[in-house]
């Protein structure tokens, strides 16, 4: 987790605490204005707290709901659970209705995981380059050149209705399998495979320009993925040798050079 990612968090999580103090405190140990000012202290902290800017060029997953719904939904479960624990525990009667309120614990700590989801929202982008791509998951960054790539392969993602925006904002754990997804049920993916084995999947509705993607990769090497007509490959290619002005036909350099020397001979020649 990179720094920006972990401000994100320090934002939710301290005015779940004060929101939880305010509200317990006030039933317990603190008077109820005192209660009234950790909650708004806790408001104020979220609402004043600065946010990592996008990068120009950069490219959000967007998901439905958005961030803010979806810390709304992380404090409508964590916020209830965790002062009905906490309180339940206090004034319970007997050993065993306390241990049954703290069971509380367990689903009000679900409303971090939810709060993850938007956190990976809030600071997973990609951006495209000419010679490669920049990926950020979690305030992690990680620049990979087309020439590192060994692979890449298209896939159909389907996301269950009810839940695409959910896994979506969730992507994936590890880092040897990064996830940038939308919110659509059905999705068609990009996975670009580095040399050393990392997976990028990507939804191609993030790529603002696929066919310059798909340019610079023929450029570097990189075996375009199956399902690309000849006819696309081919235009691709025509478009690759006008842009870099690299044509296909391998003798080309040396009839360069030809050329070159033909030239200089006629030079020497004329003042001879």
């Amino acid at each position: 987790m990179g720094h920006s990612a972990k401000l994100e968090l320090f934002r939710r999580l301290v005015p779940l605490f004060l929101a939880v103090l305010g509200i317990v405190g006030a039933l317990t140990f603190l008077s109820p204005l005192s209660g009234l000012l950790c909650v708004i202290a806790g408001i104020g902290i979220y609402c004043a707290m600065p946010k990592q800017k996008v990068p120009t060029g950069a490219v959000r997953p967007k998901v439905q709901p958005g961030v803010l719904v979806t810390d709304a939904i992380g404090y409508a479960i964590g916020v209830p659970l965790f002062c009905l624990s906490l309180l339940g525990a206090a004034y319970g009667t007997g050993s065993a209705t306390s241990l049954l309120f703290l069971t509380l614990l367990i689903p009000a700590s679900f409303s971090v995981l939810i709060f993850m989801t938007a956190i990976r929202q809030e600071t997973s982008w990609i951006r495209f380059f000419g010679n490669g791509f920049e990926v950020t998951q979690l305030g992690l960054k990680a620049r990979v050149r087309y020439t590192d790539l060994s692979s890449m392969r298209v896939r159909q993602v389907k996301l269950s209705r009810g839940f695409g925006w959910f896994f979506a904002t969730l992507g994936s754990g590890t880092r040897r399998r990064i996830a940038l997804l939308g919110d659509a049920e059905d999705s068609k993916t990009l996975i670009f495979v580095s040399k050393g084995g990392t997976e990028f999947a990507v939804s191609s509705e993030m790529i603002p320009d696929l066919q310059r993607v798909l340019i610079g990769m023929d450029r570097a090497g990189v075996e375009l993925p199956e399902g690309i007509s000849e006819r696309e490959r081919k235009k691709i290619r025509r478009v690759r040798e006008r842009m870099y002005r690299k044509p296909e036909d391998p003798n080309m350099e040396q009839l360069d050079v030809a050329r070159i020397a033909a030239t200089v001979r006629k030079y020497q020649q004329r003042n001879a």
